[in-house]
């Protein structure tokens, strides 16, 4: 018989995996130039190599579309990010929370810099986040940015918003793993 916890987990990997190919800003959808053409054409290979449950070739594809973007755009470039989001996305499809985490992290890190930090796109990437700490069971840390996650699309988009409510939902489910009641006696 599946946990409940071990259900929520592979929930959150599922939905983690609903974001992979489709993380492009529109920056990168307007730009018709030969990196732009070479990202698409990787992500792709990525979404190709993943439905094949080829793991070696997505990663392959997925690297080096991070490293395409960097030397296109630069290290620190909106289109590195979203390049490291998709890998991390890939890497949390594939149970590798860990290295989700980081990339995750560094993603954040360009994307303050470059965007409105109550964007929906900073939602997106915070939700991110907190699906890696959730695998990891880091429940505390997930808790905590997936609130971040919630408030943006509160502000942005309303509670009435499926995303919003389905954080909310997460939020509830992981508090209650992070802090269960105790039964009195």
């Amino acid at each position: 018989m599946m946990t409940k916890k071990f259900q929520y987990v592979s929930l959150l990997a599922l939905s983690a995996l609903f974001c992979f190919a489709v993380f492009t800003r529109s920056a990168l959808a307007k730009d018709h130039s030969a990196g732009a053409a070479k990202i698409q054409a990787l992500n792709d290979q990525i979404v190709a190599a993943n439905e094949k449950r080829d793991l070696p070739a997505a990663l392959h594809a997925a690297e080096e579309a991070v490293q395409v973007a960097k030397t296109e755009y630069g290290q620190n470039s909106l289109q590195a990010a979203d390049t490291m989001n998709n890998l991390a996305n890939l890497y949390l499809y594939w149970k590798r929370s860990a290295e989700a985490e980081q990339l995750y992290k560094r993603a954040i890190l360009i994307d303050l810099e470059k965007l409105d930090k109550e964007s929906v796109e900073m939602a997106a990437i915070y939700f991110n986040l907190g699906v890696a700490y959730a695998m990891q069971k880091k429940y505390t840390a997930a808790i905590d940015i997936l609130n971040k996650a919630l408030n943006i699309r509160l502000k942005k988009l309303g509670r009435d918003d499926p995303a919003t409510k389905n954080i909310e939902q997460m939020i509830a489910e992981l508090t209650s793993l992070a802090y269960p009641k105790t039964e009195k006696i």
